[in-house]
């Protein structure tokens, strides 16, 4: 048995999980975003999505495979603060900057991501293949905003998309390696918003509530 969350993930592919692997993401997902990957954490996890230690071994004979499938399912539930509408470049543009100041609100997603996206750029990494097409999604969601606010106007300055996209990504990464570092000296959402703004006729707006997409809720 699968299962489907009928989101479209990073990779354009909906995210197929077995039944007890997406048990074990979930409950991984759940350990990370509370108090991040420890070396108790797979029993934690087993016990939790209802396994034996000995079956989430099974499942998962490679711990790191376990990880990846936990950031893809994190992912394919972000997929939910998009805008309904590809067209609305504003919107996706504040999409990025709450899915940003997300990540900060679970600092433990923010830590494994940093370890595993090092790790996986070696070829044969089992993340080495997600990492690179979610960079690419990503790139891509990025310029499609822009293009979208070029042609109706918004953007105050003439810029290279990809060449912006690339920059606000990599600034991303910086800045929430910096804030795990010293979260008191690093806003990562106003950075990122004032980076964005630069290229706006009108700022976007300013922090809003965001509910975390419920793991438990796509079981």
């Amino acid at each position: 048995m699968t299962h489907d969350t009928g989101i479209q993930g990073p990779t354009g592919a909906r995210l197929r999980l077995e039944q007890d692997e997406h048990a074990l993401a979930a409950a991984a997902l759940d350990e990370i975003r509370h108090g991040g990957w420890r070396d108790s954490s797979l029993a934690r996890v087993a016990d939790a999505a209802g396994l034996t230690l000995a079956h989430a071994r099974e499942v998962y004979p490679d711990e790191r495979e376990l990880l990846v499938d936990a950031l893809r399912l994190r992912d394919d539930l972000g997929i939910e603060l998009l805008p309904d509408s590809p067209r609305d470049g504003r919107g996706l543009l504040q999409a990025f900057i709450d899915i940003a100041r997300f990540g900060t609100e679970t600092p433990g997603t923010l830590e494994l991501f940093g370890t595993l996206a090092t790790a996986a750029t070696a070829p044969d990494h089992p993340g080495h293949e997600y990492f690179r097409a979610r960079y690419a999604w990503l790139r891509g969601l990025l310029v499609d905003a822009l293009r979208e606010l070029e042609e109706e106007g918004e953007l105050k300055r003439r810029c290279d998309p990809q060449g912006v996209a690339a920059q606000a990504i990599a600034l991303l990464d910086g800045l929430q390696i910096q804030w795990l570092l010293d979260s008191e000296a690093i806003d990562v959402e106003g950075l990122l918003r004032s980076f964005l703004d630069r290229y706006l006729h009108e700022p976007l707006e300013p922090a809003r509530p965001i509910v975390a997409p419920d793991v438990a809720a796509q079981a």
